[in-house]
């Protein structure tokens, strides 16, 4: 083949690549984009219906019941129907889930409709993950897992403004997702799918998993609890130390806004500087920014700076651990590695808030930043101790 040819066919190549990347990240952010919709939108719904606090918690708990259980039968199901068909089943699944918000509420379907958000999201996080970290290759992986957790966090933040902008009395906000998510399916079915998940019968047991990446899926469980403890308890840990409901609120969107503008950067700098030590300068920076704000940050303006850097180290703890997932698996030990991402980030989603709670009643008024620091603080030292044990082996 000359240098003329082979020109070509590599841009084609790469073409392919990117397609198959950017269709992989769209079909993962269009679930975030309705979750960050549908939380609010059922809460608001459900208070307007005067449903009781029983109900409002039992259908804020069933996505992640839902992305618990599609996790254990995740394997099973991508070797019986494949990974591109399964996908695009999960794609119409979350889409259906959020046309049902658009009916009066009545318990039983919209119960349906939760743990159906909750099932497809287990679906897409897990084999729209394992597309991105087989596709991006070794040298940039960090890159385009970073560039995916970016776009996933604006998807998210993009939910709640969507709604304050469109009404959440609205049907509108609820049809420019369903939208959304026709839009991801027609970028899906264009693109040629040559994954390794399907072709490898060879799943990986949790227990190996948890054995041989432990750290890994510590800093998965750890963002998962922070993720879900800051949304719901840092508004009121805000208005805890005497601030104004308005900054209360704006704290939230200072750690978002860290979770998404910091994760290119992060991903950038562990491809250049290797994965390790970024993702163990990421756990010492979130446990440093959250005992900043206690012990003098709170209320100045290096408020914002330590919520942004702490957003943002967090959410690189979880992209690093991603990384690192697909740099150590493929095919489909790759496939049920993340599925049992899935699993953990269910029970971080429903542990965090209880756990949070507790510290905060436990170490008044500051114990949601303690929390937030003692689990950051607990990933460092087990990804230290990982490195040094890997280092002496």
């Amino acid at each position: 083949m000359t240098a003329s040819s082979a020109a070509p066919a590599d841009l084609a190549a790469d073409r392919a690549r990117i397609s198959s990347l950017v269709a992989a990240i769209g079909s993962i952010c269009v679930v975030g984009l309705a979750s960050g919709l549908t939380l609010p939108l059922v809460s608001l719904r459900l208070a307007a219906a005067h449903a009781s606090a029983a109900v409002i918690v039992t259908l804020a708990a069933l996505p992640a019941l839902g992305t618990i259980a599609v996790s254990l039968a995740l394997a099973a199901l991508t070797r019986a129907v494949g990974s591109k068909a399964l996908l695009l089943l999960a794609m119409l699944l979350s889409c259906a889930s959020v046309l049902m918000l658009a009916t009066p509420y009545a318990p039983l379907p919209w119960m349906l409709s939760r743990l159906a958000l909750g099932v497809s999201a287990g679906v897409l996080f897990a084999l729209g993950e394992s597309r991105i970290l087989e596709v991006s290759g070794d040298q940039a992986r960090g890159r385009w897992t970073g560039v995916y957790a970016m776009t996933l966090t604006a998807c998210q933040f993009a939910g709640p403004a969507l709604l304050a902008a469109l009404g959440a009395d609205s049907r509108t906000p609820i049809v420019v997702a369903a939208a959304m998510h026709l839009v991801a399916i027609a970028l899906l079915l264009r693109t040629r799918w040559h994954g390794s998940g399907t072709a490898d019968s060879k799943s990986l047991r949790l227990r190996h998993f948890a054995r041989a990446a432990l750290p890994l899926a510590g800093a998965v469980l750890f963002f998962s609890m922070f993720d879900s403890a800051v949304l719901s308890l840092l508004p009121l840990y805000g208005l805890q130390v005497g601030l104004s409901a308005s900054l209360a609120i704006l704290m939230v969107s200072a750690v978002l806004l860290g979770d998404s503008a910091l994760q290119v950067p992060i991903g950038w700098a562990a491809d250049r500087f290797g994965r390790r030590a970024v993702h163990a300068a990421c756990g010492l920076l979130t446990a440093a920014m959250a005992l900043a704000l206690p012990l003098g940050a709170l209320a100045t303006p290096a408020m914002w700076v330590a919520l942004f850097l702490m957003g943002g180290a967090a959410g690189g703890l979880y992209t690093l651990a991603i990384v690192q997932i697909g740099d150590r698996y493929s095919g489909g030990r790759l496939v049920s590695a993340n599925a049992f991402v899935g699993l953990l980030w269910g029970l971080g989603g429903l542990l965090g808030p209880l756990l949070a709670g507790a510290s905060m009643q436990a170490f008044k008024p500051h114990g949601l930043l303690l929390f937030v620091a003692a689990g950051a603080g607990t990933v460092l030292l087990a990804l230290r101790w990982k490195g040094r044990s890997s280092g002496a082996a």
